[in-house]
């Protein structure tokens, strides 16, 4: 695997955010900071492409850590091929998220090009032209 010298930049921010400690599966608690996945998520939705991957180098902080915790409504029922109707009255179930609130953060990532024989499920024929030069442009 081939790594370049450029790093991309990237800020992000928003009123609130969860990213939900695994730990906590019932009530949804977020970590404290932006998880290096998330972060890796955010720069595949911009670009993604089976010859790439990002990784993930710094992430800065740019707003205090706050919280905010928030209650809501959900129902434990699914409707399917048994359950032809729900009755919300009956299946509500009342949860507390705990939230980071206007979250601000600097994300760096590196674009790390991989070559063919190292990819798995292939979806098409790679073209002739693939290289690194190509997805860092």
């Amino acid at each position: 695997m081939e790594y370049f010298d450029k790093e991309y930049c990237l800020e992000v921010w928003g009123d609130m955010a969860c990213f939900t400690r695994p730990e906590l599966k019932v009530e949804r608690v977020s970590y404290d900071v932006i998880t290096p996945s998330a972060a890796r998520a955010i720069f595949e939705s911009i670009f993604w492409k089976d010859a790439i991957r990002w990784e993930v180098t710094k992430i800065e902080i740019l707003n205090p850590i706050k919280w905010t915790s928030v209650r809501r409504n959900e129902v434990g029922a699914v409707a399917g091929k048994n359950i032809k109707s729900i009755y919300i009255e009956e299946k509500r179930q009342q949860k507390n998220a705990l939230l980071l609130k206007d979250v601000c953060y600097r994300i760096y990532a590196k674009l790390i090009f991989i070559p063919v024989r190292d990819r798995k499920n292939l979806k098409h024929e790679p073209g002739f032209d693939e290289n690194p030069g190509k997805y860092n442009a």
